[in-house]
Order: C-alpha cells, then sequence, then structure tokens
C-alpha cells in the first residue's frame, strides 16, 4: 500500500499540471464565471465544495474498483493476471497519453459522456443553487479521463474496498491546490515547462504498468 501512495502523490501532482488542466479546466472557469457575482468567502465556499464533491465521486469509483479487484483475491493465478493486464492498459494509456491523439480520443470516450453525462450535467450547470454545485463537482469526477483511469487502475490492483476509495482519494486531494487556484497556475506555467511536466508523467505511468505486467508475469508462473 505504502508503494501506491509514493507513486500517486508525484503522479497525481504532475498530472494535474497539465491533462486535468486541459479536461477539468473549462469546468473550472464556466463555473468561476458563475461565481463572480458573489460574495468572494461563499464563492470560494462553493468552489471548495465543488471539488470535494468531485473528490467524493473518485472516492466511490475507488471504492467500487477496489471492491472488483477483491473477486480476483481468490487465487494468486488469478490475482497475477489481474496485475498483468491492467499493467498493459496502462503502458498503453501512457503511450497515449505521450500521443494525445485519436488513442486517447479512443480512450477518454465522448460517447460516454454524451450518452449519460451530458445532460445532468447541463441541467446543473444552468443551476444556480448549491446542490447544483455539489452534483456539477460529483459529475465532473464521473467524466471519461485517462488520468482518472490509470488510478483507478491503481484502485483495482489494490483488491480493497478501502485500498481503492483511499488511492482515489489521495489523488482527488492532490489535484484540488491546482483547481482551486487554476487560473494563477495557468498563468505560471509556459508551454514548454507543462510539456516537460506532461511527458514525465505519462513515462511514469508506463514504467507502473510495464512494472505491474512484470509482477503479474512473475506470480502467473
Amino acid at each position: 500500500m505504502s508503494f501506491y501512495i509514493y507513486s500517486i502523490i508525484p503522479m497525481a501532482l504532475m498530472l494535474s499540471l497539465t491533462h486535468c488542466l486541459g479536461m477539468c479546466g473549462g469546468f473550472v472557469l464556466a463555473y468561476n464565471a458563475k461565481l463572480s457575482k458573489k460574495n468572494p468567502k461563499i464563492a470560494f465556499f462553493y468552489s471548495f465544495s465543488y471539488q470535494i464533491s468531485r473528490v467524493f465521486a473518485y472516492i466511490c469509483l475507488g471504492a467500487s474498483g477496489g471492491y472488483f479487484g477483491s473477486f480476483f483475491k481468490i487465487s494468486v493465478r488469478a490475482e497475477a493476471f489481474l496485475h498483468f493486464f491492467l499493467g498493459l492498459f496502462l503502458a498503453f494509456l501512457g503511450v497515449a497519453l505521450l500521443m494525445r491523439g485519436k488513442i486517447l480520443a479512443f480512450i477518454e470516450n465522448d460517447k460516454i459522456y454524451q450518452k449519460f453525462l451530458a445532460k445532468p450535467l447541463k441541467y446543473a450547470f444552468n443551476k444556480d443553487s448549491y446542490a447544483s454545485f455539489l452534483l456539477l463537482g460529483f459529475l465532473n469526477g464521473l467524466l471519461p479521463c485517462g488520468v482518472v483511469y490509470t488510478f483507478l487502475a491503481m484502485a483495482i490492483m489494490s483488491s480493497s474496498l478501502i485500498k481503492g476509495a483511499i488511492i482515489m482519494a489521495i489523488f482527488g486531494i492532490f489535484t484540488m491546490p491546482l483547481l482551486l487556484s487554476f487560473s494563477f497556475v495557468l498563468n505560471l506555467l509556459n508551454l514548454k515547462y507543462k510539456n516537460a511536466i506532461f511527458t514525465l508523467s505519462a513515462v511514469c505511468i508506463i514504467v507502473f504498468g510495464i512494472y505491474n505486467s512484470y509482477l503479474g508475469f512473475i506470480l502467473s508462473r
């Protein structure tokens, strides 16, 4: 578990500086525009609540993933296959993040968004209540996203409902500071620096995936 935590924190920070800016930045700008007319303290409370709700969605996904992974603990061989195939997926995902083309677009499938999330997101965004901001944050956490898939795979490999929830909670919490200070960070980082962090993050995911596939291969023998 400690290995997962040490892996999650730096990857969450690095990926939040790049992929999360592009994926969630538009949502942050949109709801910040809605909050611009509110009292600054109330606006921050709404924004913070939005992020907490997003993290809660991650926790639900992590708990579900960890619970699913627990079914593979019936035997060492089954767990080995789980690690092997999820490791391959992570390596593939890392390559997709590097290429940032059709492969990543396929993984972050827009059809899922259109079918299940577009209407409730539109409904939540058109409302101005506190509950609508909570709903908006929760739905944001369910958006198809390669980075979320990465940490969800870690949660599944933990083979534990509680550990899976903790893994996703750590991921979500370490993306919060960036998204709460989105405008400032966006201006602070130049494109060259962001691209370097993005590349390093993708390479870390590939290495982590290969490592887990190797562990799965060794355990299956």
